[in-house]
């Protein structure tokens, strides 16, 4: 499954986020979601080890200003056309 995270963590159940992955799932942070690439933050950890892979939008950590970031820290950084390559290779998807 593919989760995409568009909203930010802080705003997101947590518990049913968790519930519903598993370390096979995918995430991908878009929009308010890349806020999780702030890899100090108490969400991070938490969210980052129950997935198998975790990618953040380039262009919303761009608009955000944690494109850098996001770099230094070794985050998978997507583009569009690997954001559609994700969502079409996942037989399922759900949004937060």
């Amino acid at each position: 499954m593919l989760h995409i995270l568009l909203n930010s963590p802080y705003n997101v159940s947590l518990s049913s986020l968790l519930s519903f992955s598993s370390i096979f799932d995918d995430l991908i942070c878009i929009q308010d979601g890349v806020i999780l690439g702030l890899i100090n933050n108490y969400y991070f950890k938490k969210i980052h080890d129950s997935f198998n892979l975790v990618y953040f939008l380039e262009d919303d950590l761009s608009a955000r200003g944690l494109l850098d970031i996001a770099k230094k820290n070794n985050l998978i950084v997507s583009n569009y056309q690997n954001f559609v390559y994700l969502t079409a290779g996942h037989d399922r998807n759900i949004t937060w």
